[in-house]
């Protein structure tokens, strides 16, 4: 029978992979499959496969609870549909949504494991060789019911790179949403995009999410205007399937 009933936080993460085989990946397994199996238990992996060209998978000398499942539809740049994928399997209330690049401690999880199921969103302090770098408001803690109270994600943005994480915001916080940051409990940081092995090659421009943001956001300003407005209501715009799924703990 699947334990489901002992997910206290479901962990989700997007992968777009170019590589045959994926460092950061395998450095993010590697480090969870050591923590101890009273703290694994309770962690359900979600890993969404945004339609790679090499396959992502995870060998049997690993034991995780986890699911990952593959976006077939070529987009390019679909992490906001992955991330909506992602939650959308997700078994507990709790979330973390995170990128491939970041690493909680044991100790994180066991403070997220006794939060109260957050009605806001959470960011962390971050890492880099023992020194702090700018926060990153693509990973944070949050609740299933916050996550969907703005409609996911909206991906519009997807296809094109850039805003789609910054509207996700935005929209939240004009919903009455607040955004706090841990003071404890920083994550581990390494620049997958500066590595000498990165996932992709894909490249970076935001000439065309920028002014679809801009009239996102003129539509949130105006306070006379419904901020559903501003969302497209496009959700797992894109087709899909469960590669794998384990419940090993």
């Amino acid at each position: 029978m699947l334990k489901y009933n002992q997910i206290k936080i479901s962990y989700v993460v997007q992968i777009y992979n170019e590589q045959k085989k994926s460092d950061d990946f395998y450095k993010l397994l590697d480090t969870y499959n050591n923590l101890p199996k009273n703290i694994l238990k309770h962690i359900h992996f979600i890993f969404i496969d945004d339609c790679s060209p090499i396959k992502i998978s995870i060998p049997n000398t690993y034991t995780l609870n986890y699911t990952i499942a593959k976006v077939t539809t070529d987009i390019k740049w679909n992490q906001g549909g992955a991330r909506n994928l992602g939650v959308h399997l997700s078994k507990s209330q709790k979330l973390i949504v995170t990128d491939l690049d970041h690493l909680f401690t044991e100790e994180s999880f066991k403070f997220l494991f006794n939060f109260p199921i957050p009605n806001d969103i959470f960011v962390f302090r971050r890492m880099i060789n023992k020194k702090e770098v700018v926060s990153h408001y693509n990973t944070f803690f949050i609740s299933k019911s916050t996550y969907f109270k703005s409609l996911g994600i909206d991906e519009e943005f997807c296809g094109n790179y850039g805003h789609e994480d910054v509207f996700f915001l935005d929209m939240q916080k004009r919903l009455g949403t607040k955004l706090y940051k841990f003071k404890d409990h920083p994550i581990q940081f390494s620049e997958h995009k500066e590595s000498k092995n990165p996932q992709h090659h894909l490249i970076r421009n935001e000439e065309n999410t920028r002014p679809l943001y801009n009239a996102k956001k003129n539509i949130l300003l105006d306070k006379n205007r419904d901020p559903f407005e501003a969302h497209s209501r496009l959700f797992l715009n894109f087709d899909w399937k469960i590669i794998e799924e384990k419940f090993d703990l």
